[in-house]
């Protein structure tokens, strides 16, 4: 049975549709790729706060490691 898991970064939930219509699209392909029979799929939807990914780096100077002075 296949898995796909889908993580997003947003500060909002993706609304219930997106993820819907997702989901319908995602069936279709793994279906006319892999022969996956519908209702085999299994999706994950997993949130990633902004503040956990690249939006690290639009705010401002960093904090610097450990060890390493700051020029």
């Amino acid at each position: 049975m296949p898995l796909l898991e889908v993580i997003y970064a947003r500060a909002e939930p993706l609304p219930v549709e997106r993820r819907r219509a997702f989901v319908r699209e995602a069936e279709e392909i793994f279906r006319a790729v892999l022969g996956t029979p519908p209702g085999r799929l299994r999706l994950a939807f997993y949130s990633l706060e902004p503040e956990e990914s690249l939006s690290l780096l639009d705010e401002g100077p960093s904090e610097t490691y450990a060890g390493q002075q700051s020029s």
